[in-house]
């Protein structure tokens, strides 16, 4: 009796053991990770407009708390120049029966969004991440200026502050004239060759406060000597050469 047992006991160990196996159409997580990858870089691609290469660094994917969601997060210089800055992103890749379903993308290609993937990184870029359970959203974003504000700020003049009050007198000082608005000029195309940087001021040492992406439709607003040209699109952003304008 016991010579019959003990095979019986053996197949039914097998039996276990195979009942543990993943299903052979189900993919693992490392091709499930990488393909989370290969979908917010084409996001990204897509958001730059990139066709040819791209400079990225600090690709991580992370298993994120809602089941069937991955983060991306890394950096990409769209131009690939030494000088320009690598610009953080954050993509949220959503699986369905382990098939790239939906990917959301956060890239800090202005103050504002750059804003939006600090706290994202934040919430997301580690295992296990995501918006705690019980919060309906991602925490505030932290109080950055708005691209908006910071062009109406590098655009007002002087004579807009109002003047102080002269000591001893009932009656105000009267400020001087207010400047007149900005003068909307020409629709520009930027080049379709790359993304192009946006200046601070013109000239080649301006810091770049904004990447557009290739074949951008921007408005001008001023010019200055060694054909640059100031752009932006309700307010100016800042200045960019004429040979980053397509022809």
């Amino acid at each position: 009796m016991g010579k019959l047992i003990a095979p019986f006991l053996a197949l039914i160990a097998v039996a276990l053991t195979a009942c543990d196996d993943p299903p052979k159409n189900t993919p693992g997580p490392g091709p499930v990770l990488a393909a989370a990858r290969q979908a917010a870089e084409a996001q990204v691609r897509a958001r730059l407009r990139m066709m040819g290469e791209m400079q990225m660094r600090a690709m991580q994917a992370w298993q994120q708390q809602v089941p069937n969601t991955i983060a991306v997060c890394g950096q990409v210089n769209p131009t690939g120049e030494a000088n320009d800055p690598f610009i953080p992103f954050v993509a949220v890749v959503t699986l369905n029966e382990g098939r790239i379903e939906r990917t959301d993308l956060v890239i800090g290609m202005s103050n504002s969004e750059a804003g939006r993937v600090f706290v994202e990184m934040l919430d997301r870029c580690f295992e296990g991440g995501g918006p705690p359970t019980g919060r309906l959203q991602a925490r505030a974003l932290p109080p950055l200026p708005l691209d908006a504000a910071l062009a109406q700020q590098r655009a007002a003049s002087p004579i807009n502050t109002p003047a102080p009050v002269v000591a001893g007198s009932p009656v105000p000082v009267s400020p001087g004239p207010a400047s007149p608005p900005i003068a909307a000029g020409p629709m520009v195309t930027t080049t379709a060759a790359h993304p192009v940087n946006i200046r601070n001021q013109p000239g080649g040492g301006g810091a770049v406060v904004r990447i557009v992406p290739r074949a951008s439709t921007l408005r001008v607003f001023g010019e200055a000597p060694g054909g640059w040209l100031q752009v932006g699109e309700d307010q100016p952003f800042g200045w960019v050469h004429g040979s980053m304008l397509g022809r």
